[in-house]
């Protein structure tokens, strides 16, 4: 009952049963005067009955009252004082409670008793996402202090034996420069790595979508990226079961910066004299399921549910040669999602891995969206279609 009726319910009890008490006394003094009129009860005994009338009508009347301000105060003091309790809690910084609270009441004080459990969820989410920015940030820090130092460690020290005469035949000078070069790339593929996802992760990468041919897209991706695949003596294909002219909606800088990742992962994390990558494109629907697939070391299974974390690492060694932010898969996963589709992994220790994501075809339900234009679910984005039903080229 909501607090308002509560109200109304007790002034018309107050107002009422005195009424009706009065009512009832008045016929039985009447209905007794009457009775000693014509000769009924003795004077004494009116008297009597008249002030047990009385009596009764002082002790209904209270304990009427009395009933119905404990119930009235219980309404009211109950939420009352479980606010004071939970707002103390918050002032104390303890966020970990539950205010008891009673579902679907039309008690405007139950109300809002559930609007403050709200409210403490919400705050809670927001302190714990805090803190855990916080947290990564700290381990950010940690990363990039490392990966940093790894390299600039290099610089110094070759740096150092060019300018010491340590280096004193031209192909020691070049080794050295080369290396330096070497070391002063991987720099800047990092430092690239953390502004994009400094910039991604806050939502201001502009996308330029496009439809694109599927086969021209990965078919190019494999002949640019299969020279220094080869290298490291890993052989990089491309098996399509799509139709040849399939057309997927796609910005080709941020695709191409997914495939860049994946593939990059797959050599990095190669185990096996013969390394193999396999780069597979199949036809699911409305979308375009593209799998890439390896036989390197694999991830253990308890951490294939996190490697799309923002800086989780399956590697947690920081002596790995390997290196990296662990960056990489979140960056993936989240260009994946802002093109509508879905990423996920697959893996066994020692055999492989692969990692499968989607693209939106020409002509799905989800596809046919205006500029600013955004169906539910999908974060918004500008969403720009160009040269439709060309073949384009990255």
């Amino acid at each position: 009952m909501s607090l308002k009726k509560r109200l109304i319910v007790t002034f018309l009890l107050l107002l009422i049963l005195p009424i009706v008490m009065f009512a009832a006394l008045t016929f039985i003094t009447r209905q007794t005067l009457d009775d000693q009129h014509f000769g009924g009860m003795p004077d004494g005994m009116v008297q009597v009955s008249i002030l047990q009338a009385l009596t009764t009508l002082v002790m209904v009347i209270t304990v009427t009252d009395l009933v119905l301000i404990i119930w009235l105060y219980k309404s009211i003091i109950r939420p009352l004082n479980l606010l004071t309790i939970a707002t103390n809690k918050i002032k104390d910084g303890d966020l970990d409670f539950t205010l008891p609270t009673e579902p679907e009441s039309t008690d405007e004080l139950e109300q809002l008793c559930e609007d403050f459990e709200e409210m403490r969820i919400q705050l809670k989410k927001q302190i714990d996402t805090r803190l855990q920015y916080e947290q990564d940030t700290i381990e950010l820090i940690s990363n990039i202090s490392h990966d940093l130092k790894t390299p600039l460690t290099a610089i110094k020290g070759y740096t150092e034996g060019i300018l010491d005469g340590v280096a004193d035949t031209p192909e020691k000078q070049k080794k050295y420069l080369r290396t330096i070069y070497t070391k002063a790339a991987d720099m800047a593929v990092l430092v690239d790595e953390l502004s994009f996802f400094s910039k991604i992760d806050t939502n201001i990468v502009p996308y330029n979508f496009k439809i694109i041919n599927a086969d021209n897209f990965f078919n190019d991706c494999v002949e640019e990226m299969s020279l220094d695949t080869e290298v490291k003596n890993v052989t990089l294909d491309y098996i399509s079961k799509l139709k040849p002219d399939q057309c997927i909606i796609a910005d080709l800088e941020q695709l191409r910066r997914v495939m860049n990742n994946l593939i990059g992962n797959s050599v990095k994390y190669m185990d096996k004299e013969n390394g193999s990558i396999v780069i597979l494109a199949e036809d699911i629907g409305d979308s375009v399921k593209i799998s890439v697939q390896d036989n390197g070391s694999g991830i253990d299974e308890k951490d294939i549910p996190f490697i799309f974390d923002r800086f989780y690492r399956a590697d947690s060694s920081r002596n790995s040669k390997k290196g990296g932010t662990g960056l990489g898969l979140a960056i993936t996963k989240k260009i994946i999602e802002d093109h509508n589709g879905t990423i996920s992994a697959q893996s066994f220790p020692g055999k492989g891995t692969c990692i499968s994501f989607t693209l939106l075809k020409e002509g799905s339900p989800n596809a046919s969206l205006e500029l600013g234009e955004i169906d539910t679910g999908f974060r918004k984005k500008p969403w720009r279609i160009l040269d439709k039903g060309a073949k384009i080229k990255p």
